[in-house]
């Protein structure tokens, strides 16, 4: 199966809709490289990668119960397949930043329409530093253009409880040298961003939680401001529209058969590689 065929992928979580017209098998034994170092640092990713993190959100009401949202996060990487550790040989985690923005229904839905998800390889003496312990310190790796996602809010626009959120991007830009679907690392996935059917990465989260003042690390807020460049100071209180939210959960690879893709029932936290369906006229 040639690099085309097998480039194509949706969050595998709790469920998985696809439509009758397709089938989908998840995408087992695949190889991550994550510090670029070439043929034989690999790790072999049995089924998933472990991924924690968290975000800060802004929301603007726009008449009756709707409004607009802005959101910062920034997610790391530092086990896979259940906690078991990178390769040994391995210098570097990932982690990523991501800005969106969408609008919503206070006590309904809300959806991602816009946004830039930005993924690096950290080395693992920064990770872990005061800069760099939740946000980013690290080589560029992969950019993603947000097109879409969502979530249930509750009344005040945080999310439900240990509630879910999906995100999807399309690959702008990405570093040979990382992500393979062989052991002999052969057979790069970045070899397909320029493909003309695109590449579409499924970020999603489980375990959504509006973190009180109390419990708030002061160390990944301020990350989040100085990486993204915020303006003005964070406000940490929903009833004047500013939270922070933390996740946890995994990234899967899934390998359908042509046709479209429908995601849903995302019950774990992912970033997956997906094909980009034609539209259909």
């Amino acid at each position: 199966m040639n690099i085309r065929t097998l480039l194509a992928s949706t969050l595998v979580a709790s469920g998985l809709a696809m439509s009758s017209a397709a089938q989908s098998a998840v995408l087992t034994n695949w190889y991550l490289d994550a510090d670029g170092a070439g043929a034989g640092s690999a790790t072999h990713i049995t089924s998933f990668l472990d991924i924690v993190g968290g975000a800060y959100v802004t929301l603007t009401p726009t008449g009756g119960l709707n409004f607009d949202f802005e959101e910062w996060g920034a997610v790391r990487s530092t086990t896979h397949d259940f906690g078991l550790d990178y390769a040994a040989n391995q210098t570097a985690i990932l982690t990523a930043l991501f800005e969106a923005s969408g609008s919503g229904t206070f006590g309904g839905a809300a959806t991602f329409t816009s946004g830039t998800l930005y993924l690096y390889s950290t080395p693992v003496g920064q990770w872990g530093s005061t800069i760099g312990t939740y946000g980013v310190d690290g080589m560029p790796i992969a950019t993603f253009e947000i097109v879409g996602g969502g979530l249930q809010v509750n009344p005040d626009g945080t999310p439900t409880a240990n509630g879910q959120i999906e995100l999807t991007a399309r690959a702008t830009s990405m570093q040979s040298g990382y992500f393979f679907f062989d052991a002999g690392l052969t057979q790069d996935m970045a070899d397909v961003v320029s493909d003309p059917e695109g590449l579409l990465m499924g970020f999603a989260t489980v375990n959504a939680n509006q973190i009180p003042n109390g419990q708030l690390n002061t160390t990944f807020a301020n990350e989040i401001f100085q990486y993204s460049g915020l303006p003005g100071t964070w406000v940490n209180n929903p009833a004047l529209g500013s939270f922070f939210v933390s996740n946890n959960g995994q990234f899967r690879l899934s390998v359908p058969e042509p046709g479209t893709v429908a995601l849903i029932g995302i019950g774990l936290l992912g970033l997956g590689l997906v094909r980009r369906q034609k539209a259909v006229a």
